[in-house]
């Protein structure tokens, strides 16, 4: 791969006219292996070969730009697109070390620009991969030489229109969090230090961040703005319960709002929560007409309160908060809601009342 400032490389020393054909040939054998592997009527024999041979463009120095360039294409059929995607996926998984400052840039510029490119009527299996490439990347450069991510995130919060990219953007919080406080591949465990730190940073509101470390040592700037990503979540989770979640589209967003808030409180700054006011967030989800809404919300809940420690000043704004009388007697409406007739089980109300049943004694 060689880098270029549109997104397409290429070799000075090849004959421009013959590289094309290549790679035109190239595109148009791609496209029959997927058939062939995709097809109830291919044989196991020509299925296998076909899968050894898409297998193999992985090791080319130019996948990432067969990659780009069949993932940007939206004429592709959809099998294509994440077969391409997935060409983006092995050159930042496998290849990043080898690369030159510059592949590395230039490969980080694709996957930005395949993510400003998503579109709702995108599958969404192929958003959430596109989404995975913007976390493997922040994995391998976030807080070096990637600085200005979180800015980025926030410009991709803020377009207007469809919440296509405002559920991009919770898709990768989401995972970037899950993997930076407890996954186990090598590049997030080496870089932990780092990553974290910046988490903290991006999701905790600059004045929280003064107030709880007044002597904090100034390192890579990564955030933007002063709200950070908690007083964000709230106040689209707040516009989604009050445009109402019995619509789909509000419901599904709610939910992956407190999908990232699951993620996140456990390691989060407490007191950043309670600035956030994540804890009322989550009762008024409870008291939504939405099943999954509900469900969403106590297992956020249930991940705050499995933190093994809160001095007295968090209990107090954390924990106290679920001992309003507003709050226990929607909870008592809740266990009456949540009762279950054994011979008719209604699996939705059924998984709510079992991670109610968790979360009751954890406060």
């Amino acid at each position: 791969m060689n880098g270029s400032a549109n997104g397409h490389s290429i070799d000075a020393n090849r004959d421009s006219a013959e590289h094309t054909n290549g790679n035109t040939a190239l595109l148009s054998q791609i496209h029959e292996a997927l058939e062939l592997v995709h097809s109830p009527y291919s044989s196991n024999e020509s299925r296998k070969q076909a899968s050894i041979f898409l297998e193999n463009i992985k090791a080319d120095d130019e996948a990432p730009t067969h990659g780009f360039t069949l993932a940007s294409d939206k004429a592709q059929q959809p099998i294509v697109r994440h077969y391409a995607l997935s060409l983006l996926e092995h050159a930042i998984r496998h290849k990043w070390a080898e690369y030159s400052s510059a592949q590395a840039s230039a490969l980080r510029d694709w996957v930005l620009q395949l993510s400003q490119n998503v579109a709702q009527d995108d599958p969404l299996y192929l958003r959430n991969k596109t989404a995975q490439l913007w976390v493997e990347v922040a994995k391998r450069s976030w807080g070096g030489e990637w600085k200005n991510m979180d800015e980025l995130l926030v410009n991709l919060w803020e377009l207007p229109g469809p919440v296509v990219h405002k559920e991009f953007v919770l898709f990768v919080l989401e995972t970037l969090s899950d993997e930076v406080f407890n996954g186990e591949d090598a590049i997030t465990v080496l870089r932990e230090g780092v990553l974290s730190k910046a988490c903290v940073e991006i999701f905790t509101p600059a004045a929280v961040l003064s107030e709880v470390f007044p002597n904090r040592q100034p390192g890579t700037a990564v955030r933007y703005g002063d709200q950070g990503w908690l007083v964000r979540l709230g106040e689209l989770l707040g516009q989604c319960l009050n445009l109402g979640v019995s619509d789909a589209q509000y419901q599904s967003c709610a939910v992956k709002i407190l999908a990232v808030y699951k993620s996140v409180v456990p390691w989060a700054v407490p007191k950043a929560i309670s600035s956030a006011q994540c804890v009322e967030s989550m009762c008024k989800c409870l008291a939504t007409s939405s099943t999954p809404v509900q469900l969403a919300a106590v297992q956020a809940l249930f991940a705050l309160y499995s933190r093994l420690h809160f001095s007295d000043e968090e209990f107090l704004a954390l924990v106290c908060p679920m001992y309003t009388s507003e709050v226990v007697d929607l909870l008592r409406k809740l266990y009456e809601w949540s009762m279950v007739d054994p011979r008719d089980i209604d699996d939705e109300k059924y998984l709510f009342a079992k991670k109610f049943s968790e979360v009751l004694p954890t406060p």
